[in-house]
């Protein structure tokens, strides 16, 4: 029987500027835990990932966060940010 196991992680990078993973995350969602149904695994990874996502959205105090999924191959499947992290501008320098 094929088997597939994805993996959900969300990152931030907070308000100080320190990148980590939320708590909980990365989570994987292995095939062999639905009855070896592909689809259903896939179709709760999905969720996982929206519900992931719908909790970053409604948080406006982190300057990143970024949720992403792929299967168990490295294969990229669906990613979303938002946010960014502002450019550091060198201050001038005084000249004596």
């Amino acid at each position: 029987m094929a088997r597939q196991i994805f993996s959900v992680n969300a990152t931030i990078v907070g308000s100080d500027g320190t990148f980590y993973n939320v708590d909980g995350y990365p989570k994987a969602f292995d095939s062999r835990s639905y009855s070896d149904d592909i689809e259903k695994t896939h179709a709760r990874a999905e969720a996982e990932f929206a519900d992931a996502w719908s909790a970053m959205c409604k948080r406006d105090d982190r300057l990143v966060s970024t949720v992403v999924m792929y299967d168990m191959y490295g294969n990229h499947i669906s990613a979303k940010t938002r946010g960014y992290i502002p450019e550091i501008t060198p201050e001038p320098e005084v000249q004596a």
